[in-house]
């Protein structure tokens, strides 16, 4: 628990409008998304978002590279309804070479997906403001139509994505409800490297997902930041003390955190946010 208020203190510190003025200026996922957006529309660029992050797992590419794929693709297409979303999901999944592993299984979901929760998806389309106002009732139709919990990875990794294609650059608005955040790799190793749970190694944290989401909830509720700009923080940083030595990792993340509060500040909170390196 005080580790806990320590790592909210450290968040509170960059803020929620810190946050998302580090999605608008650093995370290439909000690009591709807003580019979308500003082609086909906030309700096509939100059916997108949902439907390719079913499929967002087991990627031969790195996540930036998938959505810029995506947005590279989906730019040059038209269709307005479900059905035409679909199908171009359906070609995206077939032509980008980064769903080559299980294809046909990431297939089959956006179509499991696309019958079992076509009322809310459809509904997404025309009123994508349900990102906000009713974010657990698309979770929830998600949840059922592919008999998984609410809180995989994938799943709420949706929300966050149809987040990032409907708040427009400027636009202060968020996900205010409690929504899990997506541990990913890096969210694991952020998780290991700040010590805010006790674990062997990060991947030990990538098995046992829960404990590192319900941490980051409280993360969240103390320092005001909420879960879904949580985890862009954990996003943009979380590979720092995998793939560096701590000393580069600390310089790496103050670099980013430098766009958003001072040089002196941005180093203090590297510092005192990840102890150690990811193993």
């Amino acid at each position: 628990m005080r580790r806990a208020e320590e790592v909210a203190g450290l968040v509170a510190r960059i803020g929620r409008e810190g946050i998302m003025r580090l999605e608008e200026l650093a995370d290439p996922q909000y690009a591709a998304l807003q580019r979308i957006a500003s082609a086909r529309g906030k309700g096509v660029a939100a059916a997108y978002a949902v439907l390719v992050s079913l499929a967002s797992y087991r990627l031969t590419m790195r996540g930036e590279e998938w959505w810029g794929c995506l947005a590279d693709f989906a730019e040059r297409r038209s269709g307005r309804s479900l059905e035409e979303i679909g199908r171009e999901v359906e070609l995206f999944l077939l032509s980008c070479k980064g769903s080559a592993l299980s294809r046909e299984a990431k297939l089959e979901r956006v179509r499991r997906a696309l019958r079992g929760a076509r009322r809310e998806l459809e509904r997404l389309l025309r009123e994508p403001e349900i990102v906000y106002s009713e974010p657990e009732g698309l979770l929830r139709s998600l949840s059922a139509a592919l008999g998984a919990s609410s809180w995989r990875k994938t799943l709420v990794f949706s929300l966050k994505m149809a987040y990032y294609a409907t708040r427009g650059p400027g636009e202060r608005r968020t996900i205010e409800k409690e929504i899990p955040i997506p541990v990913d790799t890096r969210v694991a190793c952020a998780t290991f490297s700040s010590m805010l749970l006790e674990a062997a190694s990060y991947r030990e944290i990538m098995v046992k997902q829960r404990p590192a989401q319900e941490a980051w909830r409280e993360v969240a509720r103390l320092s005001g930041v909420p879960e879904v700009n949580l985890d862009t923080l954990l996003w943009l940083t979380g590979w720092a003390p995998r793939d560096l030595e701590l000393q580069e990792a600390h310089a790496a993340v103050a670099r980013l955190l430098s766009a958003v509060v001072s040089q002196s500040e941005a180093f203090e909170i590297a510092r005192s946010l990840y102890l150690r390196r990811c193993i």
